[in-house]
């Protein structure tokens, strides 16, 4: 259960979703791979709650952010692109492989 507060938690949500985008992933993902329920996931965003902070940092960390940006949209010096860009890189690889196999295919 998370704890329900002012419109803030709308912008945490709102920086959420900005960078699910981002990031080609989806809500489900994020919710799946921090161990909470999907629907619990869409509960807190429909209705403006701020998950724990455990689940915050676990929804922050998939998502390569902190969770002082989910909530004030401001990156800390720890965060800074390049760090984030470097922490990518594997997923980004990843990617790569798939299209290199893809083009072979052609």
């Amino acid at each position: 259960m998370g704890f329900e507060l002012d419109d803030n938690a709308s912008i945490f949500w709102t920086n959420v979703k900005k960078e699910i985008k981002a990031q080609n992933t989806t809500q489900e993902w994020i919710a799946q791979n921090s161990g909470i329920s999907f629907n619990t996931f869409q509960g807190w965003i429909s209705k403006g709650i701020y998950p724990r902070v455990n689940e915050a940092v676990k929804i922050a960390s998939l998502l390569n952010t902190s969770v002082e940006y989910l909530i004030g949209g401001t990156m800390s010096d720890s965060m800074r692109p390049v760090d984030v860009i470097c922490r990518n890189l594997p997923k980004i690889e990843g990617h790569l492989e798939l299209i290199k196999k893809a083009v072979k295919k052609l």
